[in-house]
């Protein structure tokens, strides 16, 4: 019995199959990433039950054919090594599948230490708050809504004391159109929408306060728009600085490049009509709501373009909105103020790190970035420069220079990093090694045996 089972899992048969299995299910993934992108392929290719089940069905006929071969023969060593070292590469796989870290790292030109690294991977948590200030979590947890979509047919639940949140869809690639309305909440902040125009252009857009604290900006070509929030005068640009009274009411102050005072201070309202002294640029105040909240309608395209975001079609308090990723609604009961937030996972890094300075230079005549590099901070006190080409390695991270954030002014506002580690990495180079020494090994046997 035990016999033919093994020669069956050591057959060419269905060494056949599984090869044939597999060369389908990389070219559906090599499809599936061209058509979608790479983290569509991986969820719903590289990392499905069929992939694992295909590469554990290899192992086990890799295995016994090593068997089959007993007893074996010095001959023999060729085939054993390269057979151990595919079987080695897989579970070196399997290991930074399961526990390998694949993300990014916003380092702000601030030189605030950062000590998570954010993921591609997704999750719900849930805040909450008596007065709007303070809050404390009171759920979190890891969702995949491409390997498990949310349907009208299957919800999902946030259950939390008088919260009651439900996700009704769940949409891969979504294109959201913002939509501002009044609120109720004091909490909100101010929202205006504006057209600034000359000659030759209009630009209407939304300025949204998502709270009391959050500054809100906006550049269009040689002005800055900025509301609300902590202020600190960007003197690089022209600015339009607007700011709410006691009363609420939605006050200006225009600011010429490299001046630390207004040069014009006055009132908006809507319908208002004020001349910058720019390029003949006008601003018109269209609609002003002084405490605003943003929703959004999202339509659902079949793949993913540069505009959209993983989105929800969601209901909370006998009403219907979306959420998107890496954003929040707040919900307002009787006793607490919820956040709902939908974002990416993060994850300690172990350590801080921080940027102490950002270089980059452009290719000549243009304003295009040729190379850059970050300065940076990390551990107890220790500093190194991570440029392109050269990436730093420190406790068994391995950090790259992946891009940069610009601000409104042309300047770096952050060093963005890539960030990686693999704990299968010296598995998968000692099967590597493994699988050179049985080729070496083969030849050298053929060689000995023709001789």
């Amino acid at each position: 019995m035990f016999r033919s089972v093994l020669k069956f899992f050591a057959s060419l048969q269905l060494a056949v199959v599984i090869i044939a299995t597999l060369a389908v299910l990389i070219s559906v993934g090599t499809f599936m990433e061209a058509r979608y992108d790479a983290w569509t392929a991986k969820n719903l290719i590289y990392s499905s039950i069929w992939m694992y089940l295909t590469l554990g069905l290899l192992v086990i006929s890799l295995v016994a054919v090593i068997v089959d071969r007993w007893p074996w023969k010095p001959r023999h060593a060729a085939f054993i090594f390269a057979h151990i070292g595919i079987i080695v590469i897989l579970y070196g796989s399997l290991l930074t599948q399961l526990f390998g870290v694949d993300g990014t790292v916003r380092l702000p030109r601030s030189g605030e230490p950062v000590k998570e690294v954010t993921l591609q991977d997704t999750e719900l948590i849930v805040y909450r708050s008596r007065n709007g200030d303070n809050y404390e979590q009171v759920f979190r947890e890891d969702v995949n809504f491409l390997k498990k979509p949310v349907t009208a047919k299957h919800p999902y639940l946030i259950k939390a004391k008088g919260l009651d949140f439900e996700l009704l869809e769940s949409i891969d690639y979504g294109q959201a159109q913002v939509k501002v309305e009044e609120s109720p909440s004091s909490q909100s902040g101010a929202a205006i929408r504006y057209q600034l125009s000359n000659a030759n252009v209009s630009e209407i857009d939304w300025l949204i306060q998502r709270n009391l604290f959050e500054r809100a900006e906006k550049q269009v070509g040689p002005v800055l728009i900025t509301m609300g929030g902590l202020w600190d005068r960007t003197s690089e640009i022209n600015e339009i600085r607007l700011y709410q009274d006691q009363r609420q009411a939605l006050n200006y102050a225009l600011y010429s490049k490299e001046s630390p005072t207004p040069f014009k201070k006055g009132q908006l309202k809507e319908g208002d009509t004020i001349q910058t002294g720019w390029m003949g640029l006008e601003l018109k105040a269209l609609r002003y709501f002084s405490k605003a909240q943003q929703k959004y309608e999202v339509k659902a395209l079949d793949r993913p373009t540069p505009n959209t975001r993983p989105s929800a079609r969601v209901r909370y308090n006998g009403q219907e909105s979306y959420l998107l990723l890496n954003d929040y609604i707040k919900v307002f009961t009787d006793e607490w103020v919820y956040l709902v937030a939908y974002t990416n996972k993060r994850v300690p890094l172990g350590f801080e790190i921080s940027l102490a300075n950002f270089k980059k230079s452009d290719y000549p005549g243009t304003m295009r970035a040729m190379a850059y590099q970050s300065e940076v901070h990390y551990g107890d006190n220790e500093k190194a420069v991570i440029s392109m080409n050269e990436p730093l390695k420190y406790k068994s991270f391995y950090l790259y220079q992946a891009s940069f954030e610009e601000s409104p002014t042309g300047q770096a506002r952050a060093s963005i990093l890539s960030v990686n580690h693999d704990p299968g990495r010296i598995w998968k180079y000692s099967g590597s090694l493994m699988m050179c020494l049985g080729v070496i090994l083969l030849f050298y046997f053929r060689k000995r045996r023709s001789s």
